[in-house]
Formats: C-alpha cells, structure tokens, sequence
C-alpha cells in the first residue's frame, strides 16, 4: 500500500465541494433518517458537550465548578478540557459527583444495565458519549437512548469538516440548543471548519512541516470550540451523502474479519452483532503485539498498541492492550483484505 490509512479516511478534493455522495447499501435509507431526526446537529462533539453542561449549569443542577462529572480513563486530553469551565472531571464517585459520562469506547457498547442502577440509586444524570457509538446496540436498544443527554462526534466517522450532534430527554432541552445556536457569532464556524480541513490532510501529509502546522492550528482552533456551536451546511450535506454507506460497510467488514479470524480468539472480548465499530480492538499477547503492529505499519497502517475496557463498565473497568484495525470507507476492499492476511499471516 503506497498510501497511508488511518483509523478515518483521507479528505477528497470532491469533498471541499460536497460532492461526495454515496450510494446506501441493503436499502440503509430508513435507518439513515431515523438516526437523524431523533439528534441535533451541532459545530462538534466538544460542542455539544458544551451545550449539555451549560444547559445544566442553567437549571441548577451543576451548581459550581467544584461539582464533578464521573469519567472514564483514556479519553482524549481535550474533552477534559472541555469540561473544566463547568464541571471538575474525576475517575472516582464520590458526594460531590452529578454527572456519570458512559464512553462506548471504539462503538463497543457498555453495561449499560449496571449502570443504569448505579445512576438511579445516586440519583446522577447520565451523559451517554457516542462519539464512536453511530449505530451501535445494548440488547437491541440503540446507544444514546438510555441515558439524560447523548453526544456524537461525526467527523470521527469520515471528513465532514467539524460536525457532532446532541440529544438530551427534558422537554425544553431541544429549544434551549436551538438558541445557543442563533447565539453563535459570525465566522468561528469558518474558522473551526478550515482548521479540521487542515488537520485531517496534514494527519496524512509526509510533510513534518505541514503536519506540525496543522496540529498546531487544530490545538489552536479547540480554544473556540466551544463558542463555535453552530454546523455549516456543507459539514451537514456531507454527512448525510455520507452516513448510510459508510455503516453498512463497517458492519460488512467487521462480519468478515470476524469469519476470517475467529479461529485466533482475538475478538472474543467483542459483540458479534448489533455494533458498527469505530476501529476493531483485537487482544493478542504481548509476544505477538508489537510484530504485528510492526508488520500492519509496513503495509502503510497507523496503528498501535491502545487500552480498551473489556469490562464495558466506567463503574469498574479492566483495561487491556488491543491493537487498533481500521475498517472504514476510505478503504477498498482489496486494502482491507491485505490487512485482514496481514492480521493472519503474522499471527500464524
């Protein structure tokens, strides 16, 4: 593979023009809309983390700074961010938390029945994170249904620009997004959209140069993240063009890694059914990890060597060492076919 491949795909030039459309797989189209119309789109995950926390700020039950929200390990360094300018993050229960963050780590669901009961009995609002849950299932129930609030990151997923979503179950929760929106200054949207842009060509540049500017700028752009709430059309269309297609082919590809591999016990610790993975975090032991992410980087795969909770449970989690396999749309079949021999072939 002369090109890189990532955990998302590569920025097309058709998509600067919103061009990029595709065709649904297995009729798809219903299931599209239904995702859609239960969510609001916003400028991004951190966005609509934002929205829920000051939404609870302004209905009192976050009352000061020093009331903390439950999180899970290994999120990324800026979502922590994100939450200090109302709400203190802590890995730990205790009296003074009111929010439980539930991370569906990689679209892998947690124990959402454990919970659920932990939550009601501390009498905690629940902020389900679906940042890499897009349609994925807890006992035939879609995640982002059972907790207060839901948050989405769909640029994840593949390049729209800067784009995330929100839901929440108070009845004003929906007015009360609709008008931070109109709140949102003119060109931070702009700004935010141009240094995802960036960003996501210079992840795939061999420019240093470029790679370091763009992350510099992407650091840079966080800062307003919070103030740039409102989507552009452009990240929107996009993402609609975009969504059917791109959960059929993870779904497919996950099903046949999972033919091909099952022999290997490296995705036991996963769902069979009813998930479409962000990344597929297979186990394998430590004398074969690092020749396999070895052999995966020579045949142009960024990976690693990450954690990930085969507990699914933020309450008590056991983290362990998986190694990253992308399955998106910015793959072609023969790709994904020469790393899933690769994945054989090495641990043979």
């Amino acid at each position: 593979m002369a090109s890189i491949i990532r955990e998302v795909e590569k920025p097309s030039f058709r998509d600067l023009f919103g061009f990029a459309k595709r065709q649904p797989l297995e009729h798809s189209e219903t299931r599209g809309k239904d995702i859609l119309s239960q969510i609001q789109t916003v400028g991004s995950g951190k966005g609509a983390l934002t929205i829920v926390l000051k939404y609870l700020c302004e209905r009192g039950i976050i009352k000061n700074k020093l009331d903390e929200i439950m999180v899970p390990d290994w999120l990324g360094s800026w979502v922590y961010n994100q939450m200090n300018s109302s709400v203190f993050p802590s890995k730990r229960f205790s009296k003074r938390t009111k929010i439980l963050l539930v991370y569906h780590q990689y679209g892998f669901p947690q124990n959402m029945d454990k919970i659920l009961a932990f939550a009601r009995k501390k009498k905690l609002i629940v902020v389900e994170d679906c940042a890499h849950a897009l349609e994925s299932y807890y006992k035939n129930r879609r995640l982002g249904t059972f907790g207060d609030y839901a948050l989405f990151s769909f640029s994840k997923w593949f390049f729209c620009f800067a784009l995330g979503g929100v839901k929440g179950k108070p009845a004003d929760f929906k007015a009360f997004v609709s008008k931070e929106l109109s709140k949102v200054p003119f060109g931070v949207t702009f700004v935010k959209d141009l240094a995802k842009l960036v960003s996501d060509l210079g992840v795939f540049s061999r420019s240093e140069k470029f790679r370091t500017f763009s992350n510099l700028f992407l650091k840079m752009s966080y800062s307003i993240y919070g103030d740039a709430l409102k989507p552009s059309r452009l990240a929107q269309k996009l993402f609609k063009s975009k969504l059917e297609s791109e959960i059929d082919i993870r779904k497919k590809r996950y099903q046949y890694f999972r033919k091909e591999t099952d022999h290997l016990g490296i995705c036991e610790h996963l769902e069979r059914d009813g998930v479409t993975p962000y990344v597929i975090p297979i186990r394998v032991s430590d004398n074969k990890a690092e020749k396999m992410v070895d052999a995966l980087r020579k045949k142009g795969i960024e990976t690693g060597v990450y954690q990930f909770d085969i507990n699914r449970n933020v309450l008590s989690p056991r983290f362990v060492p998986c190694i990253w396999v992308p399955c998106h749309s910015g793959i072609s079949d023969g790709e994904f076919e020469k790393i899933t021999r690769t994945v054989l072939k090495t641990y043979a």
